[in-house]
Parts: structure tokens; C-alpha cells; sequence
């Protein structure tokens, strides 16, 4: 009979043995199978050193929380409590976050808002764990691939804020762990990754070039014959079970159907740091959008889509000067004729990820927004966050220790650019199944996706880089899947172990 492939070899009796381990020598037999306590006492004794990670992340989420008498602030939180409150679609952004909220509201405050969120990120740190040792990665691998999930400095702030970035982060890793955890997922797990993606966009609109990663991902498994093609089409239903509706009630809303009616603003927003309309063929009536500063003058490119007085927010009698289409004719004709300059600022945006240190340009997005602050007890836009509406208060000492420990505890942009190339480079690996090579390049494209799509149609912002923290540390670790020490040593020891001689044939 032949074996199964992965399976055990049961033990065979030795002749004349007495009475198998667990029988009586009456030939009863008692289970010898552990209870599920004694399971759960061996897992944990197998993960100890995960499980003390974990427990450490969760306390460094604790003393945020008491630095803090409540959440944290920044001007897109009124937008998403608003909108909460309303139950209507901002034209600005998606509607999955104030629905988080809408849903929460009734029976927590800010401060519980937040707890909650902390407890989505040590909720992401166990997913992509369990993933990475589904995966067969080796424990010490699958726990370097979530430390910065569990101590990230900006990681741990971004989750005291009332922001989208928590619930964001949560279902994509959620939606890859779902699609990766089996070799061979079947159309009913993969239209619920595509219901996850769906709620993802709905949460972040950078979503929308996840999905279309993902689609590739599913489309390339579809050509190689690892996928059904029933998979990949139940993942488009997923993804348009949710927009769909979405756009319909949007546009019952604001006149026309879809996901948000800023893209003009956000594109305006991105040219204008850089556009020399001398140099273009820009129509007559556009000219008062063009930046009169010179482009090395220029604020960032967040002010020119969200100040009153850039050119992009014109009133004249109460009324806005521009359309969406109008801003998105003028980013059409600058990004046409000037491509290069458009090209540039996406790709050195892009690298500016992963470069070292904290450091942050005139055009970029202020860095100390994401820094733990001194709250002051009236709203600023001076890129110091306030607190959200609750009890005010903090404890100096506890946020002086907290902004000592970000100045050195978080992910270098190194760190990052080595983790992308690495799961890219799966993709040349001889020798590896194509599970093996498809899967880290999964991950390390959407990382890149993640810090590529904010800088072709935003601008530069240092939290846009955190959920890449879930995707490019589990990129690289699954490139490495196999690599073990101990492994390695045996190995080693047994191309050293001398051979026995042959014995001489017999007559």
C-alpha cells in the first residue's frame, strides 16, 4: 500500500510484544489521545516564546492607553465622526470607517474606540503568525516577521487615532491570510476574500489598487492551473457585492454613482507641486489653477487639495469655482506634458519609504502629526494632534517615555526596501513550487502598491507606510520558508558523518 505524502507511518508491533501502550492486557483498550487541554498546554509550550511577544505587545498598547484620557485627533477625524453620525458618504472619502464608528458609537467612547483598535493590531499580529507557521516558516523567521507589527512605535499611535489605518490593516491581512492559508482555496473562501477587499476599499480608496493586485495574483494561478476559474470569479462577485450596491447609494446621495467625487482634488493636489504651466498648452479658462509660486517654493501637495486658500477651493457668491472635472482636466494636461516630472516625484515618493531615519521634505505631509504629542486642548492645524472629545488629560511623564522610545523602536525604511526585494525575488528562485515563488511576490507587490498608490494620486505621508508593515516582513519570510538553523546544522553534520564501507558480496 502506498504512503501518503505527509503522512505519519504507523508504528508497527514487534513480534512477541506485550500489549500495545493504552491497552489493558485484557485486550480493552483505553484512548490515548490528548484532551483538549493537554493540546492547548503543548501549543502554548511549542509558541512560548510568540505567546511572551504577544503578551509584551499588548502591554505596550496598554501604556498607551494610559498616556491618554482619550483618543487621538487629526482634522480627517471629524469627517469620519460626521459621516457617522449622518449616515451618508463623504464626497471626500469612502464610507467603511464612519460605519465602524456608527457601529461602535452606541455603546463606547473614544478612548474604547481606541482600545478596540489596539486590540485589531495585536489581532493582525496572530493572523499573519498563524499564517507564516501554516506556511511551514520556521518559528524564529515567523517571529522576526512580526515584531514590527507588535512594537512599531507609529504603529502603536496610528492606532490611538480616530483614523481609518487600523481597520484598514486589519482586513487586508484578514483577506491575504483567508487566500493564502490553503494551497488550493475553493470559490466560497475566495468570494469572501473578495467581500473583504470590498470592505477594504470601502475603508481606504487605496483599497481599489489592492483588488486589482489581487485579481492579477488569481488571473496568474488561473493561467498556471493551480486555480479554478470559478475561484477568480467568485472573488470579482465578492469585491462587486460590496461596491456595487455602495456606488448606487452614493450616487442617490451626490447625484452621480461612485466610491468618492474628490479624485480631481487629489489629482489637482499632486501636480500642483510640480506644474509649469509657461512650459504647457493649458486652456484659458484653467489658468487660475496654475501655482504661481515656483515649484521649489511650494507648499505640500495635502495643502493644495484641502486649504481654503488654494486655487483648487475658489468660492465665488458661496459657490465653488472648480468641478471635479475641471481639477481633473488641469492634472490630465500637467501630467501629459510633463511626465517625466510626474514620473519622478511618484518613484522618489516611493523610495523616500524606505530610505532612513524620519526625515521629511517641504512638499511632504508633516512628520510630527504621527509622533506622540503634548495635546493641546484646542484644535490646531500646526501638525501637533489634539484629543478626541472626552475627559482631557494625559500623563506628561507616560507620553515623555512614549516619544523617547518612537525617537529609536520603529521599522527602518531599510528594512523595508530589503523585505520588498527579497519577496520580489522569490519570483527567480530555482528549485521552489510555485506556491513558494507566487505567494511572497504577492505580498511584497501589495506592500509596494501601498506605498506606489498615495504617491501617484496623493501626497508623501509617513502613516500611508504602516500597513505595509502586515504584507513586507511576511513577504520576505515566506521567500525564506525552509531556511532553519537547526536544519542547516544537521545538514551540515551529515555531509560531514563518514560513510560506512560496503559490504563485500558474498562468494
Amino acid at each position: 500500500m502506498s504512503q501518503v505524502p505527509g503522512a505519519r507511518r504507523r508504528p508497527e508491533p514487534l513480534e512477541g510484544g506485550g500489549p500495545a501502550a493504552g491497552a489493558s492486557a485484557s485486550g480493552g483498550g483505553t484512548s490515548t489521545r490528548p484532551g483538549p487541554g493537554t493540546r492547548a498546554v503543548r501549543l502554548a509550550r511549542r509558541h512560548l516564546a510568540f505567546l511572551l511577544l504577544l503578551a509584551l505587545a499588548a502591554a505596550a498598547r496598554a501604556y498607551v492607553t494610559a498616556a491618554y484620557s482619550t483618543a487621538l485627533w487629526f482634522p480627517d477625524s471629524g469627517t469620519y465622526v460626521d459621516r457617522a453620525a449622518w449616515v451618508e458618504p463623504a464626497v471626500d472619502r469612502p464610507w467603511g470607517y464612519s460605519a465602524f464608528l456608527a457601529l461602535l458609537n452606541p455603546v463606547t467612547t473614544y478612548r474604547e474606540v481606541a482600545v478596540v483598535q489596539h486590540v485589531l493590531g495585536l489581532a493582525v499580529l496572530v493572523l499573519v503568525y498563524v499564517l507564516l507557521q501554516r506556511r511551514g516558516v520556521a518559528r524564529w523567521v515567523s517571529l522576526l516577521a512580526v515584531v514590527p507589527l507588535g512594537f512599531d512605535a507609529y504603529l502603536l499611535d496610528i492606532e490611538h487615532f480616530i483614523l481609518a489605518e487600523t481597520l484598514f490593516v486589519f482586513l487586508m491581512t484578514a483577506a491575504v491570510v483567508l487566500l493564502l492559508v490553503r494551497q488550493r482555496p475553493g470559490p466560497l473562501l475566495v468570494a469572501t476574500v473578495g467581500v473583504l477587499m470590498g470592505l477594504l476599499t470601502l475603508t481606504r480608496s487605496v483599497g481599489l489598487f489592492l483588488v486589482g493586485v489581487l485579481f492579477v495574483y488569481l488571473v496568474v494561478r488561473l493561467l498556471v492551473r493551480t486555480l479554478r476559474w470559478t475561484a477568480v470569479v467568485a472573488f470579482v462577485g465578492g469585491v462587486a457585492a460590496v461596491l456595487l450596491p455602495y456606488a448606487v447609494w452614493f450616487g442617490s446621495v451626490h447625484g452621480s454613482p461612485g466610491l468618492t467625487a474628490y479624485t480631481g482634488h487629489f489629482l489637482y493636489g499632486r501636480v500642483a507641486t510640480f506644474v509649469q504651466c509657461e512650459e504647457l498648452d493649458v486652456p484659458a479658462r484653467l489658468q487660475p489653477l496654475c501655482p504661481t509660486d515656483p515649484p521649489e517654493e511650494r507648499r505640500p501637495g495635502d495643502q493644495f487639495v484641502w486649504f481654503a486658500d488654494s486655487p483648487a477651493n475658489a468660492v465665488e457668491s458661496g459657490v465653488r469655482v472648480w468641478s471635479e472635472d475641471d481639477l481633473r482636466e488641469f492634472a490630465l494636461v500637467a501630467i501629459k506634458g510633463q511626465p517625466l516630472d510626474y514620473l519622478r516625484q511618484l518613484v522618489s515618493e516611493t523610495v523616500h519609504y524606505v530610505e532612513p531615519g524620519r526625515v521629511s521634505g517641504p512638499q511632504d505631509t508633516c512628520p510630527t502629526w504621527w509622533a506622540f504629542p503634548y495635546p493641546e486642548p484646542v484644535e490646531q492645524y500646526d501638525c501637533t494632534p489634539v484629543l478626541a472629545p472626552g475627559p482631557y488629560g494625559y500623563d506628561e511623564e507616560m507620553v515623555g517615555n512614549l516619544r523617547s522610545y518612537q525617537r529609536y523602536f520603529y521599522t527602518p525604511g531599510p528594512v523595508l526596501g530589503v523585505c520588498l526585494l527579497v519577496g520580489l525575488g522569490a519570483l527567480l528562485a530555482r528549485r521552489r513550487g510555485w506556491q513558494d515563488r507566487l505567494d511572497p511576490a504577492l505580498l511584497a507587490l501589495l506592500g509596494l502598491t501601498l506605498m506606489a498608490g498615495p504617491a501617484a494620486t496623493a501626497s508623501f505621508d509617513f502613516r500611508y507606510v504602516l500597513p505595509t508593515l502586515a504584507v513586507l516582513p511576511p513577504a520576505a519570510a515566506l521567500a525564506l520558508r525552509g531556511v532553519s538553523l537547526r536544519r542547516r546544522r544537521a545538514e551540515r553534520a551529515a555531509a560531514e558523518e563518514p560513510r560506512p564501507e560496503p559490504a563485500p558480496a558474498a562468494g
